[in-house]
């Protein structure tokens, strides 16, 4: 026997026992497999269109909505703390507003911020705001602790979204403040004088 014919042997050793059926079931579930790796991102396309952005928010975009909503269900554990909820406060239609007085250069920064993180963890076959709030939470954490990009994204849309809760007066009580001293005090405004030399 030479060494062409034992090199053959080797390889087709396991295929012997290969029948019809096997080699037809084999096919069918790579076949299968195929197609749910091809229509995955279909599946998320068309996931995005469905969850829509309710009517009273102008400025938001659908991923942009949603990734904020979701950290407003995980950075603002309201009934923890007994604060009033985040739903009762109008936090995302406040971060709305916030997001229409927004320059166009940082609006663009504001959007990729939001796409980035919704996106970036889908080599998990998972959307940041499609996780569970545990999950959520850690991969928060995990951003917040990451590279420069990922602290700089989640800062930016923490402090969006803060700023959306805590300016309504029904927050205030929680932290013992009652207001600007400059309105309980009586203090005249200036407007925007120069500083003193």
């Amino acid at each position: 026997m030479n060494n062409n014919e034992k090199s053959s042997q080797v390889i087709l050793a396991g295929l012997e026992p290969l029948s019809r059926r096997s080699l037809l079931v084999s096919g069918a579930r790579a076949a299968a497999a195929a197609s749910a790796l091809l229509s995955l991102p279909q599946q998320m396309l068309a996931a995005d269109k469905i969850d829509g952005v309710p009517t009273g928010i102008k400025h938001l975009s659908e991923v942009e909505y949603r990734v904020l909503d979701k950290l407003r269900v995980v950075m603002l554990p309201t009934q923890k703390f007994s604060l009033p909820s985040s739903t009762q406060i109008p936090t995302m239609e406040n971060v709305d507003a916030w997001v229409g007085k927004l320059n166009q250069r940082t609006r663009l920064l504001l959007t990729v911020g939001a796409q980035t993180l919704e996106y970036g963890s889908l080599y998990r076959f998972s959307r940041f705001s499609q996780m569970p709030d545990e999950k959520a939470a850690k991969h928060v954490h995990n951003w917040q602790t990451g590279n420069v990009v990922q602290r700089g994204v989640m800062t930016s849309l923490k402090m969006l979204l803060t700023l959306g809760y805590w300016q309504d007066l029904r927050t205030w009580p929680a932290l013992q403040y009652d207001g600007p001293v400059s309105e309980r005090w009586g203090i005249r405004t200036l407007g925007n004088a120069p500083l003193p030399r």
